[in-house]
């Protein structure tokens, strides 16, 4: 019996090794990875190295079959690929399987769309890398797919928009993770330009705010080339055209693009039905008018190029409709005269002081209309009736409507203003990080104080400008443009700059973060108003979030240095305690040594010691002011100098102290060499926090004793241990006897 014990102990510590490793499970478990770990764009799996088995239904199989016309999956030819999906259609339930070999006898390449199946395999990502990319099975020799009797029905798909994707070119890891490797729908969006990474990133796909999506070929009825698969070669939609609805399964692509970022996020149809295409409304471009600034005795003639090309000799040009109204009246119409493409109507002469509205309405042969502007509710064209193009700021920047244009876009006027703000204030700034370049210009902003409630100040912007200082006051001349959502005042030569001497410098605007909130859109005349306006938060606000490229980043408690895949553009945001209502504030464009992290070479988490001065979320500060900016779809605060920000105080983080124990999953994870682990004691505890191996070994104790009530938090360096998987477990017991025990996996990758 002695004997036998030794081996009986090895054959149990090897099959709890096996059990570890080899478990029934569901895709769910195997694809979920926490909130916390995805807010910094890290998605991979924390079973990536487990064998695990699990039910699915086929979504795709390795050979797609359309009729006659059957197609290898992603083009393997010593490889095959599926996509599966949980039988309960829940989140995070799609995944990836491959295998290696094409002779493999694991049953894999007979399945058939809507297959029920048991698969057992190994969790992987693809590429491999340390934080992004898609989660799969890989199958070899050993491991097998057992297909079950059951009706063949393909998993119906789930609604989803771009914007869980995408938020102006920013990966939103926290709603998108969910639905990868699942088959989903989009309606209702456009035709985009084609990737510049070639030929299986066919086009990408817009929605009416921006937010982009790639459409991606893997099942190669949408291959555009190379041809090497015998069929018709795939021709994409023109640019503009209209997608009814696309059906397909969401991949992180994990394709770095021209500026070494990541597409994150890509559609992948399935079948030739999965894309349908609405008929294309006429397109409507080049709108002007004539005059740019009118005068009463002007009639004003407006142009602009009306074309429907998508489909030569099928769709044409019905008709042209210009609508204007004076006063905010109603509408009256115009028909519109072609010369080719391009339509003109005429606008009737008007009194001095009058606004005038108007759009334009085309209609195709086939019924199908397009506006410009889009959305009438919310913009037109406008213009109100002068003299001559001498104005105030307020002429130029004021809009009655959501749009937030300028009347005299893309016209010559002039105005005049205080220099409010020099290339000293806010010079150009480049910075080149892990994440990429990233760059901002410099800008001379003037300002009109003799205008109050806002519509007062403007960027002038140009080579001519760059030696005016703060104080000088100057009159202008220059092309009204509007870029990125930005006013700005283009100015060509030095003639075009009058020096008038020096003036007082206006006041600050007293505002609240509320009145310059981060979810206010572009054209929201309650802070378009405000615009290149000197604006002041006179009260001590608290820094909510300090990594805010996206709502995903502020999950975050640490300033972080950019990275592909969590990027950190140098901005936070600030709420008054009590109103919580949340505006940004832009660190990267001002003269000052504020920052949040984002360059490593600055201020940073891990050494303090660097130039800067670094800032924490919670942290509040006595004041802050600066020029009011649009870029990027945001609203944002940009301080210029010290001078502009009060006392920074250090504030306990009160709200996340919770009336319960809770241990959050470590941050970041994975991790290399470093990471926090954050967890809650809602009483005094004896306490215990300590990692262990696979092995079950005890590698490290990181605490161990009686700790205060409330958040704790600890940084843990792994920098002495190896690479791979460990747990960390925090054990709490209260004076009263009352114990807590939770486990968490952390992945360490050198």
């Amino acid at each position: 019996m002695k004997r036998v014990l030794p081996y009986l102990a090895a054959f149990v510590l090897i099959f709890a090794i096996g059990f570890y490793y080899l478990y029934t499970t569901t895709i769910m478990v195997v694809q979920t990875v926490p909130n916390d770990s995805l807010a910094i764009g890290h998605d991979r799996s924390l079973k990536v190295g487990d064998t695990v088995t699990f039910t699915a239904r086929v979504v795709a199989p390795p050979l797609v079959k359309a009729g006659i016309d059957n197609r290898v999956l992603l083009r393997g030819t010593t490889s095959r690929t599926a996509y599966l999906q949980d039988t309960t259609n829940a989140l995070y339930g799609g995944i990836i399987v491959r295998q290696s070999s094409i002779t493999a006898n694991t049953q894999f390449t007979t399945l058939d769309t809507g297959s029920k199946v048991i698969v057992t395999g190994i969790v992987g990502e693809f590429p491999d890398i340390l934080s992004s990319g898609s989660t799969q099975i890989a199958l070899d020799t050993t491991l097998i797919v057992t297909e079950l009797p059951t009706i063949k029905r393909r998993p119906a798909p789930l609604t989803v928009n771009i914007s869980d994707f995408d938020s102006l070119g920013t990966i939103k890891f926290l709603s998108g993770e969910k639905y990868e490797g699942m088959y989903v729908q989009i309606n209702n969006v456009t035709i985009g330009p084609q990737s510049p990474l070639g030929a299986r990133n066919i086009r990408s796909l817009l929605d009416a705010q921006g937010n982009k999506i790639y459409l991606r070929d893997f099942s190669n009825f949408f291959s555009v080339a190379p041809n090497d698969t015998g069929f018709p070669v795939f021709s994409p939609p023109s640019i503009g055209a209209t997608v009814t609805s696309i059906r397909g399964v969401i991949i992180n692509s994990a394709y770095a693009d021209a500026n070494g970022g990541l597409y994150g996020y890509v559609i992948v149809p399935l079948y030739p039905n999965d894309l349908t295409l609405g008929n294309t409304p006429p397109f409507i471009s080049s709108v002007n008018r004539i005059p740019g600034v009118p005068k009463p005795s002007n009639t004003v003639q407006v142009n602009a190029v009306v074309s429907d090309t998508l489909s030569p000799g099928l769709m044409s040009v019905d008709s042209c409709q210009l609508y204007y109204r004076i006063n905010k009246g109603a509408y009256q119409r115009i028909t519109m005269s072609p010369s080719g493409n391009i339509f003109s109507g005429t606008l009737p002469s008007q009194p001095l002081g009058t606004l005038v509205e108007y759009f334009i309405k085309a209609r195709d042969n086939a019924g199908a209309v397009r506006l410009n502007p889009s959305d009438t509710s919310k913009s037109t064209y406008f213009y109100y009736v002068r003299n001559n193009d001498t104005m105030t700021i307020k002429d130029i920047q004021y809009t009655p409507n959501m749009g937030g244009f300028s009347a005299y876009n893309g016209y010559d006027v002039t105005t005049e203003g205080i220099v409010t703000c020099d290339t000293s204030d806010i010079p150009a700034f480049s910075f080149t990080g892990p994440g990429g370049t990233q760059t901002s210009p410099r800008r001379v902003i003037i300002q009109d104080g003799s205008i109050a409630g806002g519509w007062s100040g403007i960027w002038i912007d140009g080579n001519a400008t760059d030696p005016l200082v703060k104080g000088t006051r100057v009159r202008v001349r220059g092309t009204v443009s509007e870029t990125n959502g930005m006013t700005r005042l283009i100015i060509a030569t030095p003639g075009d700059i009058q020096n008038l001497g020096t003036g007082t410098i206006p006041s600050f605007e007293i505002l609240t973060p509320a009145v310059l909130a981060d979810n206010k859109v572009d054209g929201d005349t309650t802070a378009e108003k405000w615009e290149s306006v000197l604006v002041r938060f006179a009260n001590q606000c608290v820094i909510s979030c300090v990594n805010a490229p996206s709502t995903s980043g502020c999950t975050s408690e640490f300033p972080v240095p950019d990275t592909s895949f969590r990027r950190n553009f140098g901005e936070i945001l600030v709420v008054y305690p009590g109103e919580n209502v949340e505006s940004r504030i832009e660190l990267q464009d001002g003269n000052h040594n504020k920052v949040n992290g984002w360059n490593p070479a600055g201020a940073n988490y891990y050494n303090t010691g660097l130039p800067g001065s670094l800032l924490w979320k919670w942290d509040g500060i006595g004041s802050i002011q600066g020029v009011l900016y649009y870029a990027f779809g945001k609203y944002k605060m940009v301080p210029r100098t010290n001078a502009d920000f009060g006392n920074v105080i250090g504030v306990s983080p009160v709200s996340e102290i919770a009336t319960q124990f809770w241990l959050k999953q470590n941050y970041p994870n994975p991790f290399n060499p470093v990471t926090n682990i954050v967890y809650n004691l809602p009483v005094e505890s004896e306490v215990s926090v300590k990692i262990f191996n696979l092995l079950g070994q005890e590698v490290k104790t990181l605490v161990n004793g009686m700790q205060n009530m409330g958040r704790h938090e600890i940084r843990f360096d792994g920098q002495d241990l190896a690479s791979g998987m460990y747990i960390y477990v925090l054990e709490a017991k209260t004076i009263e006897g009352n114990s807590f025990r939770d486990v968490k996996k952390m992945v360490l990758v050198k």
